[in-house]
């Protein structure tokens, strides 16, 4: 018999654990090596295992804790756990035909049985040895069987992940607020990179952990999504509402018919005979709220936030209110909707990437912070308000509600939306190590210019290098900015040559000779052709990612950084100016705020350094008792 073993007597312990618990996919893992499948191959299909070194690691564990079973249940043969059994050919050569092809073969119809299974023993003698390791690997086969029905647990929801996981990924997914399979399960089936706020994880890591779940519940359905539709209806047709279309005793979700009433003429009427007219000619909820956009937005981004709001609350009355009408809202329905919106359910969240009205889509991407359910609640007041000025509505339910949220007391006023000084040189190394190309160039060019000018991701986006003019007190860029408002950013000595550095590396000549109708930021492709906000975030965070990934900065900041974006860089330039002394009017006029109030609010060091150091003076421990 040759028999070989993967199990090491005298191990050196490892100080990361593979196997807590014990479940089917680990008797799956040891059949299948048992079978011949490489054992990396194994571990990555059944253990959720990476790297070739933990793979041998984690079959070890496996090993031992299955073993530590079979012993503890009295089996005698446990040794056969994880030994490898090597069913090499039979020595005599091609596999032996059946008897009955044997007699064909040799045309012995008129011989004796005895004669016949005489010559056919002469012609292809027993390999005792091949049987011996065929009889082994059964043994083996019926050991894991009952080893399995005895000790192997099916995993639930409920489970901690640290159960199930290996200690690394589970401490990461803890991390990131993910403390059992069901939180898991919910949140890769939000959709999107639910893995971004894990350090060490990326999407190939991220396939490997949804794949390892997949098999630890392989039973489990994939959360049901509400189909959101947003077909619209003819104008004869009334508000359908079905009322089994909601969420069932056990909160699974159920999919909506759609959102017609968002579309519908057939309205309770706000002004009733006698009443005077409208100000507006809207027929429908939804066409007032393009009427109110087209009155009060001011940029097309703001015109995004303002409808994106107006159809929230209008798919929340119409699939948690039954169908109600904007007219129709009460201070109850107020209230309502500003519990909804501290707790969003799980069936209203998705992260894929899908149009609205798509399969997949849902009206939120996640919870909303403090702030954000704030910014709503006030636009929508501010809805009601315009529509009842407009005699659309006879009343404005929302002002007889308290629509002031109050402070998140979990915000930390002194934390920073900023890049430290750290940080960014960090980031600037990696990008100086980067092979040169058109995408190196222009991240260093954004960190660079934005850093020290402080500009919005809109206003760097439709800035031309039209808009600079070199005037006696050196080099400006007009702005146009927030509230459609006109300002003169200054370009300090930094900036001038990050761009001067950028515009030649884009073959478009130095700043005095360029073509003013030149993108100031301008696509990797074509030097003259601009990019979309889409474009420019997908950049800066696929470059910040990376640079975090590859640096040496501490743990809490590389997880804090894992969040940055575009606009973190203006934050940088905002707390950069404080701590070297820039005063707050400036920074306020250089970043376009419409009151040194916000400057303050943002960036108030200055203040606090202020207020301590009177503070110090009145109260200074002089040592005199």
């Amino acid at each position: 018999m040759t028999c070989t073993t993967n199990f090491r007597a005298k191990e050196t312990k490892s100080s990361k654990r593979y196997v807590r618990r014990i479940g089917l996919h680990h008797f799956a893992h040891l059949r299948a090596v048992a079978e011949g499948i490489a054992l990396i191959e194994s571990a990555q299909r059944y253990l959720g295992i990476e790297h070739g070194h933990e793979a041998s690691t984690a079959h070890r564990q496996v090993i031992e804790a299955i073993r530590a079973v079979a012993r503890r249940s009295g089996e005698s043969a446990w040794r056969l756990v994880g030994m490898t059994i090597h069913t090499l050919p039979s020595t005599t050569g091609a596999q032996p035909p059946s008897l009955d092809d044997f007699i064909a073969q040799r045309d012995l119809d008129g011989w004796s049985e005895a004669e016949v299974a005489e010559m056919y023993a002469d012609a292809y003698p027993l390999d005792h040895k091949a049987m011996r390791r065929t009889r082994l690997r059964q043994r083996q086969m019926e050991l894991l069987r009952r080893l399995e029905a005895l000790a192997a647990e099916r995993p639930a929801t409920t489970d901690l992940v640290t159960g199930w996981f290996d200690d690394t990924t589970a401490h990461r997914l803890l991390g990131a607020g993910i403390n059992t399979l069901g939180d898991l399960h919910q949140r890769i089936h939000l959709g999107g990179r639910w893995f971004s706020t894990m350090p060490g994880i990326g999407a190939t890591k991220a396939r490997r952990i949804a794949s390892h779940l997949a098999n630890l519940l392989p039973d489990l359905p994939q959360p049901a999504k509400v189909l959101f539709t947003l077909a619209k209806n003819s104008p004869s047709e009334s508000p359908r509402f079905d009322p089994q279309a909601t969420v069932d005793t056990d909160g699974a979700p159920l999919s909506f018919s759609g959102s017609d009433a968002l579309y519908s003429s057939d309205l309770v009427l706000a002004n009733p005979p006698g009443t005077a007219p409208a100000l507006v000619s809207a027929r429908s909820d939804l066409e007032a709220v393009e009427a109110w956009i087209s009155a009060r937005s001011g940029s097309a981004a703001t015109a995004k936030v303002y409808r994106r709001e107006a159809q929230r609350l209008l798919l929340w009355l119409q699939h948690e209110r039954a169908g109600r009408l904007f007219s129709q809202m009460d201070v109850g329905d107020c209230n309502g909707y500003q519990a909804f919106l501290a707790d969003i359910p799980v069936r209203w969240i998705s992260k894929m990437r899908a149009q609205p009205g798509q399969p997949g889509w849902a009206p939120f991407r996640g919870q909303l912070s403090a702030l954000s359910r704030q910014q709503a609640v006030t636009i929508v007041a501010s809805l009601f308000g315009w529509l009842q000025s407009a005699r659309y509505l006879q009343g404005n339910p929302w002002v007889l509600v308290n629509t002031k949220l109050g402070d998140d007391k979990d915000h930390k006023l002194l934390d920073s939306k900023a890049l430290s000084e750290a940080a960014m040189q960090e980031f600037l190394d990696y990008i100086e190590a980067q092979p040169p190309s058109p995408s190196r160039h222009r991240i260093r060019f954004i960190l660079r210019f934005v850093e020290s000018v402080g500009l919005r991701s809109a206003e760097l986006l439709e800035a031309t290098l039209g808009d600079f003019q070199h005037e006696p007190e050196g080099w400006m860029l007009q702005v146009h900015g927030k509230g459609a408002k006109n300002r003169i950013a200054a370009i300090p000595m930094q900036a001038l040559h990050a761009l001067e550095d950028y515009l030649y590396s884009r073959g478009v000549g130095s700043l005095d000779t360029a073509p003013a109708n030149a993108p100031l930021l301008a696509s990797t492709i074509d030097p003259m052709e601009p990019i979309g906000y889409q474009a420019l975030y997908e950049h800066v965070r696929g470059w910040i990612s990376k640079a975090v990934a590859a640096s040496s900065l501490p743990v809490k900041e590389r997880l804090k950084l894992a969040r940055a974006s575009t606009h973190w860089l203006r934050h940088t330039f905002g707390t950069r100016s404080i701590a070297r002394g820039v005063p707050l009017d400036v920074i306020q006029a250089q970043m376009g705020h419409a009151s040194i109030q916000t400057t303050t609010s943002i960036y108030g060091r200055a203040p606090i350094q202020r207020r301590a150091d009177e503070l110090a003076k009145a109260f200074s421990d002089l040592g005199q008792f």
